[in-house]
């Protein structure tokens, strides 16, 4: 198999902007898609799944702010390494699996400072 060189690859859609510059100065991913378009394409996908994640943390945390700050970090994590799925509910399910994760975090951290606040003789068990 042969590959054709850097220079010699069309600009990739959505990319005109910067169509002046060289395409080894593009950064372009190996799918082909600039880290912008990849981070454009990455909130677009999240903006439709902010719905279905707010409902989930608010299943699993029962209270409104701590499921917004699940969402939050869900999203965080999920932006540090996007991945590349060809199907959109495959994105839904890899973000929900990252909020669960999140969500459970936030529990287990409510129930160890609540512990702590605790009288000595009750956070003992006696």
């Amino acid at each position: 198999m042969t590959y054709a060189s850097p220079e010699l690859l069309p600009p990739t859609a959505g990319s005109a902007e910067r169509a002046d510059l060289p395409v080894g100065c593009r950064h372009l991913e190996p799918d082909g898609q600039s880290r912008d378009e990849r981070k454009s394409t990455f909130e677009l996908q999240f903006s439709r799944s902010r719905r279905l994640l707010h409902f989930v943390a608010r299943r699993i945390l029962k209270c409104v702010e701590e499921a917004d700050e699940a969402v939050k970090n869900c999203r965080l994590t999920a932006s540090r390494h996007p991945p590349r799925f060809s199907s959109e509910g495959a994105f839904k399910s890899w973000l929900v699996r990252i909020l669960i994760d999140e969500a459970t975090l936030l529990l287990r951290q409510k129930e160890n400072n609540s512990s702590k606040h605790l009288p000595e003789h009750i956070s003992d068990g006696r």
